[in-house]
Formats: C-alpha cells, sequence, structure tokens
C-alpha cells in the first residue's frame, strides 16, 4: 500500500483517540498543552520504505530552545523536544519503530489497527511520567540519577529542576554527569561545570 492509503486511515482511526485526549492536530503532527509541558506525536512517512512511524516528545516551554530562544509551543516538532521516544510495533525487535504499509488495504488497516491498540499503553508509558509540572519532572530527574543516562540529557534534567526552584537537585544532576563526559565534549563539559559551581546558573537565559 502507499502513504495516502495509510493517511486516510490514521485519520479515520488514530487521530480522533488523540483528539479525545486532548492533542491539537496540525498536518501530521498533533499537540497537548498544560503550560509549560508540551506533548507532541508526530507522524513520520518514510514512502520509500513503505512505513511510517509514530514518534513521541515532551518539552517544557521554559528550557526554550537548543540556541535559548523562546519557541512557539504551536509551532514545536518532536525533534525539537528535549525528551523523545516512538510506538514500537515490537513485531521485529523491542526498538524498531517502523509500522509496514504492507502490500494491500487489509496489510494497512492491519497496521494502524495494532497502532491503535498499543497507543494507550505506550504513549502512557512516556507521556504519563512526564505531564505535571513541577512535580513529575522532579521525580523524573531524581530517578535519572539513580540510573544515569548520557551527560547531555542529565544536563537537560539540571535544567529542568533548577527551573523548578530545586538548586540542589540540579547540582546534583550535573555531579552526576560529569565522569562520564566524553573528552572532546568541551561545550558540554563547560556547562556542567558551571553547574557545579553555581547551580543557578542551571536556568536557561532565553533570548
Amino acid at each position: 500500500m502507499d502513504k495516502q492509503t495509510t493517511t486516510a486511515l490514521l485519520r479515520t482511526h488514530f487521530y480522533p483517540v488523540l483528539k479525545d485526549q486532548g492533542f491539537v492536530r496540525s498536518g501530521n503532527v498533533l499537540r497537548r498543552f498544560a503550560d509549560p509541558v508540551v506533548h507532541v506525536v508526530e507522524v513520520v512517512h518514510q514512502p520509500r520504505r513503505g512505513a511510517f512511524r509514530v514518534d513521541l516528545g515532551v518539552h517544557l516551554t521554559l528550557l526554550g530552545d537548543v540556541s535559548r530562544h523562546v519557541i512557539d509551543p504551536t509551532k514545536i516538532r518532536e525533534p525539537d523536544c528535549a525528551w523523545r521516544s516512538s510506538i514500537i510495533p515490537g513485531f521485529r525487535n523491542d526498538h524498531d519503530p517502523d509500522f509496514a504499509y504492507g502490500t494491500t488495504a487489509s496489510d494497512a488497516e492491519e497496521s494502524v489497527s495494532f497502532l491503535v491498540s498499543e497507543w494507550d499503553r505506550q504513549s502512557t508509558a512516556f507521556f504519563g511520567r512526564l505531564t505535571t509540572w513541577p512535580g513529575d519532572f522532579l521525580d523524573a530527574a531524581r530517578a535519572a540519577i539513580e540510573t544515569p543516562p548520557h551527560p547531555a540529557h542529565l544536563l537537560t534534567w539540571s535544567r529542568a529542576a533548577a527551573l523548578a526552584g530545586d538548586f540542589e537537585l540540579a547540582r546534583r544532576c550535573a555531579e552526576v554527569a560529569l565522569p562520564s563526559v566524553p573528552e572532546r565534549a568541551t561545550a558540554l563539559r563547560a556547562d556542567i561545570e558551571a553547574i557545579l559551581r553555581g547551580p543557578q546558573t542551571a536556568m536557561p537565559q532565553l533570548r
């Protein structure tokens, strides 16, 4: 099948589910707002591969974009988000996000039906822990310290903690991140070291 057939099925069966959950659709991007939290769902079509995927994102408008500019929450897309994931079909492995168009209309309908059946479980696991500001984000930052991600992600958690007013947690995230910073990641190291010297520097200065 093709993008056109699958898009029609998504409009009929998938997008109404998201609308009922508070998402507002603009093309293939759907957003849900609870200032300063934005939840993003972006459907990405890959016609040459005969597949599509459903990417998820969570962002805090207080963080700004990567250049520390104020970001318009009505235009944010999944790649712009600080926290990202995808719905995983699980047919081949536990990390491939591709849903196949299939070779027939029945195949395409099966893919979309499976997406709808998995939506609540997987989206809740991702969005549910990052919904309420600041409580959910402080809890997640503390959890990140216990199971440290990449230092760049810990830097984001440090900034979120500082924005929530917990400067000690911001400093602790930086402290855990520093030993794992790659040798050549000089900008990342400088940002983390600045937070250790003064945790208030974790708060983004937006332009």
